[in-house]
């Protein structure tokens, strides 16, 4: 997957810093090259800091977009639920009523049958 947040970061940082380097060289003429390398050192180690900075936003990003997608396919999988139950025919929700009423008839009459096996006065 291209991480299409971090290649802009990185290329507006790029361009801002490549602009600042060919001001430096601009003046490569009559600066001496004791004073260009400090610069150039200096351009170069807050180029790196950048990247640093640039690395950890990034990596904040990525987290909360990996939360969000987490939390979108959550959402759909309760709509699709939701939609599930809705679209289940009446008839067979009466049906599963019906079987279960059915299975607790089945037990009460069981359970009558017991007592009075147990209990011949009743």
């Amino acid at each position: 997957m291209i991480n299409y947040n971090k290649n802009e970061l990185i290329n507006t940082t790029l361009d801002k810093y490549y602009e600042t380097f060919s001001h430096m060289l601009d003046t490569s003429d009559y600066v001496p090259d004791k004073f260009n390398d400090k610069i150039g050192k200096y351009i170069f180690k807050n180029l790196k800091k950048t990247f640093k900075l640039i690395d950890s936003d990034d990596r904040k990003f990525q987290r909360k977009f990996k939360k969000d997608i987490k939390n979108l396919e959550k959402e759909k999988r309760l709509e699709e639920r939701k939609l599930a139950k809705e679209n289940k025919p009446k008839k067979e929700r009466f049906k599963r009523l019906k079987n279960i009423l059915n299975k607790l008839k089945g037990l009460m009459k069981f359970r009558f049958r017991k007592a009075k096996e147990t209990n011949p006065d009743n």
